[in-house]
């Protein structure tokens, strides 16, 4: 059991979770990894999540990796979400890719 408290903010975890998707998608090159993470939040974020992630871009852009705000830009905008299905898998013979999920 560990002896930290620490609890995130709401902001924080917002933050984190936007990386953590942001760095799963890393290796799908980063014009593709930014419209997978767009595609990502307009899909499966909350509407409240979505307009708070927005305003901390906005508000404090230096909170966000280039990634994450080209996404959350590309999402504020309102863009259509191009053919990428932030969902795939990689084939399973793939050259430097597992075959989990």
């Amino acid at each position: 059991m560990s002896d930290d408290t620490h609890v995130m903010s709401t902001t924080d975890r917002l933050v984190y979770m936007a990386h953590q998707i942001a760095r799963n998608m890393a290796m799908m090159g980063e014009a593709k990894a930014v419209a997978a993470l767009a595609e990502h939040l307009t899909r499966f974020w909350d509407p409240r999540m979505k307009a708070q992630i927005i305003a901390i871009a906005q508000d404090q852009p230096e909170r966000l990796s280039p990634m994450v705000a080209a996404a959350v830009a590309r999402m504020a905008q309102g863009r259509p979400a191009p053919a990428v299905d932030a969902a795939q898998f990689n084939a399973v013979d793939e050259a430097g890719h597992c075959d989990a999920g």
